[in-house]
């Protein structure tokens, strides 16, 4: 087995509904669905232990003044990244690291206050990390799309969630 989970049309409903608002109560998506509100409840714990969703609050840092958001490519060193991931994921101003193929090797997201926090974090703490040969930094000057809500996984759309709900 892949570790993958199938989902059934009501399991896929419910999560549309939470998509839209984690916040939406269960006698709400029960009564929508025709359902009883303890099946909601229990499909939706299952959803969370099974690992398929995950309800929090998302922050946007840009309302709380980091706007200095950058992208960096990194170039390990070795056949393993696991050690450069493990203390890239320590720092408190990563909140995104990914193992990549193509151009660079890891990709990382980290948020900054002031360019002066930036300037440190490249020059002193990404420098002490053994393992990295080569950094590439890009700024986020406007965020176009940020969502927590993709539905490329609803079907039969290629995966680019260009049609409507199932």
């Amino acid at each position: 087995m892949d570790g993958s989970v199938n989902l059934n049309q009501l399991d896929r409903d419910i999560i549309f509904y939470l998509q839209n608002d984690g916040r939406t109560p269960f006698t709400f998506i029960a009564q929508e669905l025709g359902v009883a509100e303890g099946t909601v409840r229990k499909r939706v714990s299952r959803l969370i232990e099974d690992g398929v969703i995950e309800i929090k609050a998302v922050v946007n840092p840009f309302m709380l003044g980091m706007n200095f958001v950058a992208v960096i490519g990194l170039d390990i060193e070795g056949d393993s990244p696991e050690e450069v991931v493990a203390k890239l994921a320590e720092a408190p101003q990563v909140r995104y690291i990914v193992v990549c193929a193509g151009v660079h090797d890891v990709m990382v997201e980290a948020i900054f206050s002031t360019n002066e926090e930036l300037y440190m974090f490249l020059t002193q703490t990404l420098r002490q990390i053994p393992g990295i040969r080569n950094s590439k930094t890009s700024l986020v000057l406007k965020v176009c799309k940020e969502s927590s809500s993709w539905n490329g996984w609803l079907g039969k759309d290629g995966g680019d969630g260009c049609r409507e709900r199932i």
